[in-house]
């Protein structure tokens, strides 16, 4: 008598691990398919032809968030104040007087008067700290298009004008957004960072872009129409929300508008970090994403080969089909390929030595993110929240807050 006799009888049992090899391949080729998937959505991004010059640029407000000091945070700002356009400004939003960055933000200020504000913000209600900020501060200002963005990315003089170009030329758009690439300027934790945007972010991004309207917008840059945001409710509805990017996409297309993806992408510079504070922010970037399309999200576990490709191989081999094996190796060296040809043909990272070692390793992490991913609690600029399944931040903190002032905010 078999060990199963009513699912699998006698003369199947030992056939398992073929089929087995057999169903994990298929399975990894789908990621294969996908990483194809990316190749060709990079293709049509980067392909577009370029625009006219527009004789007349609308004014540009740029708010930027900021809360210590990053990865090169000088020459990062500094890239901002160095833009070949004329007329726009940034203000630095704070949400502590003490902030070691707000000595950096005072020069800046004094050096480049005409371009540059800051302001303090020490009233905080909303649990997402950096909207609750973004809203207080844009109270009063001005600015025909706004245009939010990250503190740890660096771009060159032309970023302005490639984002407002596309804004420009079709009233169908509402928002332009970046993608973002990583740039290594540390050790092995750095380009662990990095080649997660690289070669697991960005394609993935790329498939849903060669596949679906883009109806969300990524973090490092939002830029948008200033009608557009108070029809998309402003920022007063993202103080308690978590993805505000993704929201803030997804009111914008139920306004009646469109997002455009540039193909501008920004450099985000990775400095080391420890293997706790690594895990960290990636396990609050995968519960974003679960959270915000979970049924998405449970599937993108195709989009990653690497798994099915190593179990089909160990069960080739089992069954004594080493050719099978050899096929599993193939679609892994496809995969491989594909991605490394989108981080160095596309983004222009190339992969060096060190990269390479550490690709595999970036997918066992990647792996075990994922698997890490179906909770709720996360750390977020060293705060503690619980994740509610409709998107909104609950503080976990003892005193998640700082009392407010009588002033409510401080502007300097």
């Amino acid at each position: 008598m078999t060990p199963f006799p009513i699912f699998f009888p006698g003369s199947l049992v030992p056939r398992l691990p073929e089929f087995l090899a057999y169903f994990l391949l298929g399975i990894g080729g789908i990621g294969v398919f996908f990483d194809f998937l990316a190749y060709l959505g990079g293709r049509k991004l980067l392909s577009r032809a370029g625009s006219r010059e527009e004789t007349r640029w609308p004014s540009v407000l740029m708010i930027k968030p900021v809360k210590g000091l990053d990865e090169g945070a000088r020459e990062n700002f500094l890239s901002f104040v160095r833009q070949d356009y004329p007329d726009y400004r940034i203000l630095f939003v704070v949400g502590d007087g003490t902030d070691p960055v707000v000595d950096l933000l005072r020069e800046l200020q004094k050096d480049y008067p005409e371009k540059v504000r800051f302001k303090v913000i020490l009233e905080h209600s909303g649990t997402n700290r950096k909207m609750n900020n973004v809203n207080r501060a844009f109270e009063g200002e001005r600015g025909d298009l706004v245009l939010l963005n990250d503190s740890d990315i660096r771009v060159d003089p032309n970023y302005l004008k490639a984002i407002v170009r596309p804004i420009q030329e079709d009233s169908s758009v509402g928002m332009v957004t970046c993608l973002q690439r990583g740039t290594h300027v540390g050790g092995w934790s750095s380009r662990l960072a990095s080649l997660m945007l690289n070669t697991e972010a960005i394609p993935q991004a790329l498939v849903a872009y060669r596949l679906f309207p883009i109806d969300f917008a990524f973090g490092p840059t939002m830029l948008l129409r200033r009608d557009v945001l108070e029809k998309a409710g402003g920022f007063s509805v993202l103080t308690d929300i978590l993805a505000d990017d993704y929201h803030l996409g997804q009111r914008v297309v139920a306004a009646g508008y469109r997002i455009h993806l540039s193909s501008y992408i920004v450099d985000a510079r990775i400095g080391d970090e420890s293997l706790p504070d690594l895990w960290r922010h990636e396990i609050r970037w995968a519960r974003t994403y679960r959270n915000c399309r979970p049924v998405g999200y449970a599937f993108s576990i195709l989009t990653r080969p690497f798994v099915f490709l190593l179990a089909s191989g160990i069960f080739s081999i089992l069954s004594g089909h080493g050719a099978l094996a050899g096929l599993s190796l193939l679609l892994y060296l496809v995969h491989f390929t594909l991605l490394t040809a989108i981080s160095d043909r596309m983004l222009d990272r190339p992969l060096d030595g060190v990269d390479l070692c550490l690709f595999p390793v970036r997918e066992i992490l990647s792996l075990l993110l994922y698997a890490g991913s179906f909770g709720s609690r996360i750390v977020w600029r060293g705060h503690v929240y619980k994740l509610m399944p409709d998107g909104t931040l609950r503080a976990l903190d003892p005193s998640p807050f700082a009392p407010d002032p009588a002033s409510g905010r401080e502007s300097s």
